[in-house]
């Protein structure tokens, strides 16, 4: 029994935050890591379909990049006052996607891959959404509906 399983997060498992945009983006993000982990599984267990692994990963990472833009812009907007500590988190991960992204395209390494997508980014995930999202959407919940 391989150590990493699907899913990486069902989609009934999202923690769900005040505002719907918000659900609806981490509900695409989890459809996209899913499908990422998915290749990942099979490549480990069959043959590895690089590039449809590295498309896959590289769609997810620019996801990712819209869904923190789209949140950075309307804690600005609205003044979200943790705004600095949250748009740091977002920068911070997305220097470690850059990272992981271009420690893939030079060593195609699938268990390197798998650990930080099935283990690392699945407990920043659900850590990340339980804490600071949820008190951003409580907070930009008086203002967007």
């Amino acid at each position: 029994m391989s150590k990493y399983q699907l899913p990486i997060v069902a989609s009934d498992q999202i923690p769900l935050v005040e505002l719907e945009v918000m659900n609806q983006v981490h509900r695409e993000e989890v459809e996209m890591i899913n499908q990422l982990g998915t290749l990942l599984i099979n490549g480990l267990e069959v043959e590895p379909e690089i590039e449809k692994i590295s498309h896959s990963l590289m769609a997810w990472i620019d996801h990712t990049q819209e869904h923190f833009e789209g949140e950075n812009k309307m804690m600005m907007e609205h003044g979200f006052p943790a705004y600095p500590v949250h748009k740091g988190e977002h920068d911070q991960v997305l220097s470690g996607l850059e990272s992981l992204q271009a420690q893939w395209l030079t060593e195609f390494n699938l268990e390197a891959l798998a650990d930080f997508i099935f283990i690392e980014w699945r407990n920043w995930f659900d850590s990340h959404v339980k804490t600071m999202d949820m008190v951003t959407a409580q907070f930009l919940g008086r203002f967007i509906r």
